[in-house]
Protein backbone atom coordinates (compact mmCIF):
# COMPACT_ATOMS: atom_id res chain seq x y z
CA UNK A 1 0.00 0.00 0.00
CA UNK A 2 3.04 2.33 0.74
CA UNK A 3 4.48 1.51 -1.93
CA UNK A 4 1.53 2.16 -4.09
CA UNK A 5 1.19 5.87 -2.54
CA UNK A 6 5.19 6.46 -3.30
CA UNK A 7 4.15 5.54 -6.72
CA UNK A 8 1.17 8.25 -6.99
CA UNK A 9 3.39 11.34 -7.13
CA UNK A 10 6.16 9.78 -8.99
CA UNK A 11 3.61 8.97 -11.44
CA UNK A 12 2.43 12.61 -11.36
CA UNK A 13 5.92 13.52 -11.69
CA UNK A 14 6.18 11.71 -14.83
CA UNK A 15 2.70 12.93 -16.47
CA UNK A 16 3.69 16.42 -15.87
CA UNK A 17 7.79 16.41 -16.95
CA UNK A 18 9.25 14.86 -20.27
CA UNK A 19 12.29 13.29 -19.93
CA UNK A 20 15.24 13.85 -22.23
CA UNK A 21 14.00 10.79 -23.85
CA UNK A 22 11.39 11.94 -24.78
CA UNK A 23 9.56 14.47 -26.89
CA UNK A 24 8.97 18.49 -25.42
CA UNK A 25 5.18 19.23 -25.76
CA UNK A 26 4.74 21.36 -28.10
CA UNK A 27 6.04 25.27 -26.83
CA UNK A 28 8.32 23.93 -24.48
CA UNK A 29 11.82 24.08 -24.43
CA UNK A 30 14.99 22.57 -22.87
CA UNK A 31 17.06 25.12 -21.08
CA UNK A 32 20.52 24.85 -18.94
CA UNK A 33 19.75 25.62 -15.19
CA UNK A 34 22.98 27.65 -14.97
CA UNK A 35 21.93 29.57 -17.89
CA UNK A 36 18.48 30.58 -16.21
CA UNK A 37 19.50 30.49 -12.52
CA UNK A 38 22.17 31.63 -10.10
CA UNK A 39 23.59 29.50 -7.68
CA UNK A 40 25.64 29.63 -4.99
CA UNK A 41 26.57 28.03 -1.40
CA UNK A 42 26.49 28.55 2.06
CA UNK A 43 29.28 28.06 4.70
CA UNK A 44 29.83 27.17 8.54
CA UNK A 45 31.25 29.37 10.73
CA UNK A 46 34.22 28.39 12.79
CA UNK A 47 32.63 26.07 15.67
CA UNK A 48 35.48 26.55 18.08
CA UNK A 49 34.04 30.02 18.11
CA UNK A 50 31.43 30.83 20.53
CA UNK A 51 30.92 34.15 19.31
CA UNK A 52 29.31 32.55 16.07
CA UNK A 53 26.74 30.95 17.14
CA UNK A 54 23.22 31.44 19.07
CA UNK A 55 22.32 34.80 17.43
CA UNK A 56 19.51 36.02 15.78
CA UNK A 57 20.22 34.67 12.18
CA UNK A 58 18.91 31.01 11.16
CA UNK A 59 21.48 28.92 9.76
CA UNK A 60 19.56 26.32 7.57
CA UNK A 61 22.12 22.38 7.42
CA UNK A 62 21.31 20.03 4.71
CA UNK A 63 20.21 17.70 7.12
CA UNK A 64 16.93 19.78 7.65
CA UNK A 65 15.86 19.63 4.11
CA UNK A 66 12.79 17.87 3.73
CA UNK A 67 11.16 18.41 0.62
CA UNK A 68 9.45 21.21 2.09
CA UNK A 69 9.06 24.91 3.26
CA UNK A 70 11.82 26.16 5.92
CA UNK A 71 10.10 28.22 8.51
CA UNK A 72 13.03 27.79 11.12
CA UNK A 73 16.18 26.20 11.70
CA UNK A 74 17.92 24.20 14.59
CA UNK A 75 20.81 26.68 15.25
CA UNK A 76 21.43 30.17 15.13
CA UNK A 77 24.47 32.25 13.86
CA UNK A 78 25.46 35.98 15.02
CA UNK A 79 26.90 38.88 13.00
CA UNK A 80 29.72 38.14 13.75
CA UNK A 81 29.83 34.30 12.80
CA UNK A 82 28.02 35.53 9.10
CA UNK A 83 30.90 38.07 8.67
CA UNK A 84 33.85 35.73 9.35
CA UNK A 85 32.83 32.70 7.06
CA UNK A 86 31.18 31.92 3.72
CA UNK A 87 27.90 32.22 5.08
CA UNK A 88 25.46 34.67 3.70
CA UNK A 89 21.89 35.47 4.12
CA UNK A 90 19.76 34.42 1.48
CA UNK A 91 16.07 35.95 1.38
CA UNK A 92 12.72 34.35 1.43
CA UNK A 93 11.40 32.23 -1.65
CA UNK A 94 14.82 30.88 -2.14
CA UNK A 95 14.95 27.01 -3.29
CA UNK A 96 17.80 24.78 -1.93
CA UNK A 97 19.15 21.78 -2.55
CA UNK A 98 21.12 19.22 -0.35
CA UNK A 99 24.68 18.56 -1.97
CA UNK A 100 25.88 15.84 0.23
CA UNK A 101 24.75 13.92 3.54
CA UNK A 102 22.76 11.91 4.39
CA UNK A 103 19.92 14.12 2.56
CA UNK A 104 21.71 14.25 -0.40
CA UNK A 105 19.39 15.54 -3.09
CA UNK A 106 16.84 16.75 -0.98
CA UNK A 107 15.37 19.91 -1.63
CA UNK A 108 13.49 22.84 0.45
CA UNK A 109 12.43 26.22 -0.50
CA UNK A 110 13.04 29.26 2.68
CA UNK A 111 10.27 30.36 3.60
CA UNK A 112 11.96 32.89 6.24
CA UNK A 113 15.46 34.76 5.30
CA UNK A 114 18.23 32.47 6.33
CA UNK A 115 21.79 31.13 6.16
CA UNK A 116 23.10 27.76 4.85
CA UNK A 117 25.97 25.88 5.21
CA UNK A 118 27.97 24.50 2.48
CA UNK A 119 26.56 21.53 1.75
CA UNK A 120 23.31 23.03 0.51
CA UNK A 121 23.62 24.85 -2.92
CA UNK A 122 20.87 27.77 -3.22
CA UNK A 123 18.93 28.49 -6.44
CA UNK A 124 17.43 31.88 -7.64
CA UNK A 125 15.37 31.97 -10.02
CA UNK A 126 14.41 34.72 -12.21
CA UNK A 127 11.04 36.56 -13.25
CA UNK A 128 10.34 33.96 -15.69
CA UNK A 129 10.33 30.50 -13.55
CA UNK A 130 8.48 30.11 -10.72
CA UNK A 131 10.49 28.95 -7.51
CA UNK A 132 7.65 26.18 -7.02
CA UNK A 133 7.97 24.53 -10.67
CA UNK A 134 11.55 24.57 -10.30
CA UNK A 135 11.16 22.61 -7.30
CA UNK A 136 8.98 19.95 -8.93
CA UNK A 137 11.38 19.55 -11.69
CA UNK A 138 14.18 19.04 -9.60
CA UNK A 139 12.08 16.56 -7.49
CA UNK A 140 11.56 14.49 -10.56
CA UNK A 141 14.69 14.49 -11.87
CA UNK A 142 16.60 14.16 -8.46
CA UNK A 143 17.48 10.22 -9.05
CA UNK A 144 19.32 11.68 -13.01
CA UNK A 145 21.11 14.29 -10.52
CA UNK A 146 22.29 11.89 -8.15
CA UNK A 147 23.53 9.27 -10.84
CA UNK A 148 25.06 12.13 -12.53
CA UNK A 149 27.42 13.04 -9.78
CA UNK A 150 27.91 9.74 -7.45
CA UNK A 151 29.73 7.81 -10.62
CA UNK A 152 30.04 5.16 -8.28
CA UNK A 153 32.06 7.18 -5.93
CA UNK A 154 31.17 9.80 -2.76
CA UNK A 155 27.26 10.82 -2.96
CA UNK A 156 28.26 14.24 -3.45
CA UNK A 157 26.11 16.40 -6.05
CA UNK A 158 27.97 19.13 -7.46
CA UNK A 159 27.11 22.63 -8.32
CA UNK A 160 28.37 22.26 -11.78
CA UNK A 161 26.06 19.61 -12.13
CA UNK A 162 23.17 21.51 -10.87
CA UNK A 163 23.85 23.78 -13.17
CA UNK A 164 24.13 21.80 -16.19
CA UNK A 165 21.03 20.27 -15.25
CA UNK A 166 19.03 21.31 -18.62
CA UNK A 167 15.11 22.06 -17.37
CA UNK A 168 12.00 21.61 -19.67
CA UNK A 169 10.42 25.17 -19.57
CA UNK A 170 7.26 25.99 -21.32
CA UNK A 171 6.15 29.04 -23.61
CA UNK A 172 8.91 31.23 -22.72
CA UNK A 173 8.35 33.39 -26.25
CA UNK A 174 4.93 34.19 -24.07
CA UNK A 175 5.74 35.42 -20.50
CA UNK A 176 2.35 35.72 -19.07
CA UNK A 177 1.23 31.85 -21.04
CA UNK A 178 4.42 30.43 -19.38
CA UNK A 179 4.21 31.35 -15.91
CA UNK A 180 0.39 30.79 -16.35
CA UNK A 181 1.20 27.07 -17.16
CA UNK A 182 3.91 26.75 -14.55
CA UNK A 183 1.16 27.94 -11.80
CA UNK A 184 -1.07 25.28 -13.19
CA UNK A 185 1.53 22.44 -13.20
CA UNK A 186 2.07 23.44 -9.81
CA UNK A 187 -1.24 23.64 -8.27
CA UNK A 188 -2.05 20.02 -9.55
CA UNK A 189 1.11 18.38 -8.27
CA UNK A 190 0.41 19.95 -5.37
CA UNK A 191 -3.08 18.98 -5.04
CA UNK A 192 -1.54 15.25 -5.48
CA UNK A 193 0.34 15.87 -2.58
CA UNK A 194 -1.81 16.73 -0.26
CA UNK A 195 -4.16 13.30 -1.52
CA UNK A 196 -0.71 11.26 -0.75
CA UNK A 197 -0.27 12.79 2.66
CA UNK A 198 -4.22 12.22 3.69
CA UNK A 199 -3.56 8.62 2.17
CA UNK A 200 -0.25 8.53 4.32
CA UNK A 201 -2.09 9.41 7.73
CA UNK A 202 -4.91 7.05 7.17
CA UNK A 203 -2.07 3.90 6.95
CA UNK A 204 -0.42 5.55 10.22
CA UNK A 205 -3.50 5.53 11.45
CA UNK A 206 -4.32 1.81 10.91
CA UNK A 207 -1.78 0.66 11.72
CA UNK A 208 -1.54 2.90 14.95
CA UNK A 209 -4.81 0.61 15.54
CA UNK A 210 -3.36 -2.68 14.17
CA UNK A 211 -0.68 -2.24 16.81
CA UNK A 212 -2.98 -1.25 19.77
CA UNK A 213 -5.07 -4.17 18.68
CA UNK A 214 -2.36 -6.80 18.85
CA UNK A 215 -1.33 -5.11 22.17
CA UNK A 216 -4.85 -6.16 23.65
CA UNK A 217 -4.68 -9.54 21.95
CA UNK A 218 -1.33 -10.11 23.69
CA UNK A 219 -2.57 -9.06 26.84
CA UNK A 220 -5.96 -10.88 27.39
CA UNK A 221 -3.62 -14.06 25.89
CA UNK A 222 -1.11 -13.50 28.76
CA UNK A 223 -4.51 -13.14 30.98
CA UNK A 224 -5.90 -15.95 29.85
CA UNK A 225 -8.65 -14.35 28.95
CA UNK A 226 -8.57 -15.68 24.97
Amino acid sequence: MQQDINRLMESALAEVFPSQEQPMPEGWQWKRLGDECKTTSGGTPRRSTSDYFGGSIPWVKSGELNDGIITSSEETITEQGLENSNAKIFPEGTLLMAMYGATVGKLGILGIKAATNQAICAIFTPEHILNKFLFWYLRFARNLIIVQSFGGAQPNISQVVIKNLFVPLPYLHDHDRSLAEQRRIVAYLESIQQEVQEAQKLIEADLHAIEQLEQSILAAAFRGEL
